[in-house]
């Protein structure tokens, strides 16, 4: 009974993001007020809705994709071109993306284990793996809204020149380590084990 609760709860939570996103763009898309810019962005935000929905019935991963990308797209060109953009809004939404997406892949990957039949001490270690992906996932998003926030706010002070090239640079390479150091963790874990 616990590997069914468990199973369709991996599978709910992308959807519950994803839904949440897709009404995050409606509700920005109600406030613009132009409307050739609403008619062009409802247009990208109903062709996301329709590939999403190709992809649910037929598992074809391009329209997964082109589906997000819209989704993206239509949040992206809304503040790109109408709202403005506000840094920490858009900084949520996109690492929200982010943790659609890869909560799907967990979902995708551990929801059937934990249909099958599974010991004690099996479904223990399937869960402690698991639980150190989304643990993973949550150090990542926080980084990537706090790290470009510090970033930002120390360009503000005048800590760091705003148009430095080589601060530019800096930060890139510090947000690429952390990522990549993250992404790292599993294989120095089974190392050390």
């Amino acid at each position: 009974m616990a590997g069914t609760e468990v199973t369709t709860g991996l599978r709910a939570v992308p959807l519950a993001l994803l839904v949440a996103l897709e009404a995050w763009v409606v509700i920005d898309l109600l406030s613009v007020d132009n409307v050739r810019w609403a008619a062009v962005f409802g247009v990208v935000w109903i062709a996301n809705l329709a590939f999403l929905a190709v992809a649910a019935v037929s598992r074809w991963r391009f329209a997964r994709w082109a589906g997000l990308v819209g989704l993206g797209g239509a949040y992206v060109g809304m503040h790109a071109f109408v709202l403005g953009v506000q840094l920490l809004p858009a900084l949520v939404f996109v690492s929200l993306m982010i943790a659609q997406v890869e909560l799907r892949i967990l979902a995708e990957r551990f929801a059937p284990l934990f249909a099958a039949s599974l010991n004690r001490s099996e479904r223990s270690r399937i869960g402690g793996t698991l639980t150190r992906a989304v643990l993973r996932l949550t150090i990542a998003l926080i980084l990537a809204i706090v790290v470009p926030l510090l970033a930002s706010d120390l360009s503000a002070a005048g800590f760091v020149p705003v148009t430095s090239v080589p601060s530019a640079l800096l930060l890139s390479a510090a947000l690429i380590g952390v990522i990549v150091l993250l992404a790292l963790l599993p294989s120095l874990e089974g190392r050390t084990s």
